[in-house]
């Protein structure tokens, strides 16, 4: 495996991290665990934590987690160029309307509908940076 593969598996598994915690957060109704605030939680970087807040904040932890570790594949693909740049493009487009969808979810306290998009979407986005991780595994280094 080359380098870019080696950084887009790992955020492969950042994301499917950041989605069954997501999950959770959902299942256990704490969705607005860390209140309406999007960035921050609770007004703050690292918030007083109770089960809810935990669940919430480290959601984001590692849905941050997965887009700077697919964001560094993403541009390692972009390097490579072929049908690896048009992976890198999709999943990154992808996973920025993901992130600022998340922000606007909580926003608007948990919208069925806006709820529901932002589970479809990460679906579409695992999936996305999943394909990129297959290219970048066949790709040879440039």
């Amino acid at each position: 495996m080359n380098r870019a593969s080696i950084w887009a598996y790992a955020g492969v598994a950042s994301l499917i991290l950041a989605v069954a915690v997501g999950s959770f957060t959902r299942a256990y109704g704490a969705g607005l665990g860390c209140g309406p605030d999007w960035p921050t939680c609770k007004g703050e970087i690292v918030p007083s934590m109770d089960f809810a807040t935990a669940l919430e904040y480290f959601h984001r932890v590692f849905a941050g987690l997965g887009f700077i570790v697919v964001a560094y594949a993403s541009y390692l693909a972009y390097r490579l160029g072929g049908k690896a740049r048009i992976w890198a493009f999709a999943t990154i487009l992808a996973l920025t309307t993901q992130v600022l969808l998340g922000a606007v979810v909580v926003w608007y306290h948990l919208s069925p509908p806006l709820s529901a998009l932002h589970t479809t979407l990460a679906i579409v986005t695992v999936a996305l940076a999943t394909g990129m991780a297959v290219e970048l595994s066949n790709a040879k280094p440039a």
